[in-house]
């Protein structure tokens, strides 16, 4: 296949065309486009570099302070974070475990519900908004966790509310933590903490 001229691209339908016969503004948004994208990758792979650094060496030391103690833990364990000695600068590595329920929530729901209908006979509008709010699906397709959990802090001495916290219980799905690296500048006198951004839409 014969080789094209530099100045021919490829569009999305397959064809070829000759950048230097289009209007002057695609010219340009094509050659600045193209000017940039590479950078943005290059940035893109530095920062991938400097996260898989940053977690070995974190989760390195972490290790080596578990050595000294003579102490054994399964798992990634739970966040830290490590100072200068000046005071003035801080990493932080955080753990997040998401939590997602399976179809037992919807049985768990159901009998909250008939729990309030029989059990709690005349109970507060509120009551049951709250109830409504906490099992909404929100934009994310997600579930309100925390306020689904918390409904296992009410004891309620009834075999209906009973069985809807073990459907609870068993609705609950553990998906895989993820581990965040965040670098903050700190002030000792104001004791005030300020996120190094390194996300381009914050920088």
């Amino acid at each position: 296949m014969t080789a094209l001229p530099d100045n021919f691209v490829c569009r999305p339908d397959g064809s070829y065309v000759d950048i230097n016969k289009l209007e002057p503004r695609k010219q340009l948004a094509h050659g600045l486009v193209a000017q940039l994208f590479p950078q943005a990758e290059e940035q893109s792979a530095r920062l991938a570099d400097l996260k898989r650094l940053a977690l070995r060496e974190m989760l390195a030391y972490r290790q080596m302070m578990l050595d000294d103690y003579e102490v054994q833990i399964g798992g990634p364990g739970g966040g830290f974070q490590l100072r200068s000695v000046c005071g003035t600068m801080m990493i932080k590595l955080e753990v997040a475990k998401q939590t997602t329920f399976g179809p037992e929530i919807e049985a768990a729901k159901a009998l909250i519900d008939q729990f309030l209908e029989t059990k709690l006979e005349g109970s507060s509008v509120e009551i049951k908004a709250i109830i409504e709010k906490v099992f909404k699906v929100n934009r994310k397709g997600r579930l309100d966790t925390y306020g689904i959990l918390g409904l296992q802090e009410h004891k309620f001495d009834d075999p209906l509310w009973q069985r809807a916290m073990k459907a609870i219980e068993d609705a609950i799905i553990r998906d895989n933590a993820t581990t965040y690296i965040r670098f903050y500048r700190v002030d000792p006198e104001r004791k005030a903490e300020t996120l190094v951004p390194l996300d381009l839409a914050k920088v």
